[in-house]
């Protein structure tokens, strides 16, 4: 189901459950009619929230991917393949250059463990990518990148946080 049904599913069965509760605190309604229009909201929700849940997990794989992706270029210093991994409006806020200074000497990534990601939504889908960093200089440090999904349904690394180091 696309975004637009899921969505529209979660509008009428809050609607539903709103008109039921009118209806019980008017007394309005019949009983019957209640029920039936708070059990047809209940369901709404159950099947609107499975939706959003498969959708996101769904999502997760495609971006831990993209995610690894960045991180292993960043490591093996193919920095050219780690830039075309950022979204539009990174790389216009940076060039390639900067970006190959920036990550590189000892600021560059020696290895990486993914701890978990995490996919947002509903609008414009955008995940989190908890890590650790390990840094040229032994040192490690939590990394927090966080990707968007762009129009043509690509992730791209749109922002990473990591200790004071970037």
């Amino acid at each position: 189901m696309s975004g637009r049904w899921s969505r529209a599913l979660g509008i009428l069965a809050i609607g539903l459950f709103l008109v039921a509760c009118y209806g019980c605190f008017t007394r309005s309604l019949p009983v019957w009619q209640i029920v039936a229009l708070g059990a047809i909201a209940v369901f709404g929700a159950v099947v609107w929230t499975a939706l959003t849940v498969t959708k996101a997990v769904r999502e997760r794989g495609p971006a831990q991917a993209t995610a690894t992706a960045y991180l292993d270029a960043l490591v093996a210093a193919e920095f050219a393949v780690a830039y075309e991994l950022l979204d539009e409006q990174r790389r216009q806020a940076s060039d390639l250059p900067t970006f190959s200074e920036l990550h590189s000497g000892g600021r560059q990534l020696t290895g990486y463990s993914v701890e978990g990601t995490t996919v947002v939504g509903p609008g414009q889908p955008r995940a989190e990518v908890q890590a650790h960093a390990r840094f040229v200089d032994g040192e490690v440090a939590p990394l927090q990148l966080l990707l968007i999904r762009q129009a043509d349904g690509q992730w791209r690394v749109a922002a990473w946080r990591t200790g004071e180091r970037w």
